[in-house]
């Protein structure tokens, strides 16, 4: 415990350090679109053959994203999440992994465990990641075919846990909560309780921006669905979040320390967005990491929002508002009541 503590401690000064200086210690590599599951409220996955319809209309290649890596680790970024889609998935995913680990990061690898093979146990036998986030959706087979749309997708992600438990990776479970798995919830908290998993949940379900033929509208809960709605508005109306002195992205946990680069090759400061289209074949890295600062820095709130009685108590990320509205800068009218209706719920 005291080791976690001093370790957690550490990496918050240098986490200190690294925004008052403006400089990058993390970054998420979004591999792929690609993705064995077809989950209904995924804001990236694509088919393959949807994948030339967006975006750049490809996926970077092995040595492009090594590349990636290289401007990273030069620019003292030490702490990488290898994400998608599902990352393992990409065609030439073992090249770039064996690349990227021998770069000395603190690597994440993000996953649904689904496509852990054979071959894939032996790569992350000689090249473990510090650590794999593992997206679990269900306790068994019959709710991964409501919430993912595969057949014997629990049977497939556990036995893909397990390849890695063997390896002795650590392992942390993550939960997105939906209409089609909220009544399972008791059982994913015994599973990663039973196996002594880290576990993290969450009702973030947002509609793509990114082009995604998911439509998370048809599985998002509210918290009228979850049946606390007097407790959220209680806590809402008594603990105000947004402060008028601080600007949208100072919200987001990455703010002046980090950066994703989508599977196309766009560097942003949130995966759920589709702007800002920072090329990252255009420019020095440096280049693009100051443009990106300036673009964190320009965004406000919609005009509307500086004039609403409720600004201060509306929760919401600049990605939570942007997804829900149709892009940054808008706000429909109906999201409006909405939150209004749930602020007075306690009236």
């Amino acid at each position: 415990m005291a080791d976690l503590k001093e370790s957690m401690d550490i990496f918050r000064r240098i986490k200190e350090d690294a925004y008052k200086a403006c400089r990058p210690i993390q970054a998420t590599f979004e591999l792929t679109p690609r993705c064995a599951l077809n989950c209904k409220m995924c804001y990236v996955h694509l088919h393959p053959e949807e994948i030339p319809t967006c975006g750049r209309g490809r996926e970077l290649t092995a040595e492009e994203w090594i590349e990636m890596g290289r401007q990273a680790q030069d620019a003292g970024v030490f702490s990488l999440c290898i994400t998608g889609g599902d990352p393992v998935l990409h065609p030439e995913f073992e090249k770039i992994w064996k690349a990227l680990s021998g770069m000395g990061f603190y690597i994440t690898l993000q996953t649904n465990a689904y496509s852990i093979t054979d071959k894939l146990e032996q790569l992350f036998y000689e090249y473990p990641p510090q650590e794999a986030k593992i997206t679990l959706y269900g306790s068994n087979n019959d709710v991964y075919r409501d919430v993912c749309r595969v057949e014997n997708g629990f049977s497939r992600v556990n036995e893909g846990i397990q390849r890695l438990r063997k390896l002795k990776i650590p392992i942390q479970l993550v939960t997105t909560f939906v209409k089609q798995n909220i009544e399972d919830r008791s059982s994913i908290l015994k599973y990663a309780m039973v196996n002594r998993y880290r576990w993290y949940y969450s009702t973030s379900c947002y509609p793509s921006l990114r082009g995604s033929s998911t439509d998370a509208r048809e599985c998002a809960l509210s918290v009228y669905d979850l049946g606390c709605t007097k407790d959220v508005s209680k806590e809402w109306n008594e603990k105000p979040f947004i402060r008028k002195d601080k600007k949208p992205c100072e919200y987001c946990s990455i703010y002046r320390t980090g950066y994703d680069i989508t599977w196309d090759g766009y560097m942003r400061f949130c995966l759920f967005l589709d702007e800002p289209q920072i090329d990252v074949f255009n420019g020095s890295f440096e280049e693009n990491w100051m443009t990106l600062q300036l673009y964190s820095e320009s965004i406000s709130w919609p005009k509307k929002c500086y004039s609403c009685p409720v600004q201060d108590r509306c929760r919401k990320c600049i990605a939570s508002l942007a997804c829900n509205n149709g892009g940054i800068g808008k706000v429909e009218e109906t999201y409006c009541e909405d939150m209004r209706l749930l602020l007075n719920s306690i009236k």
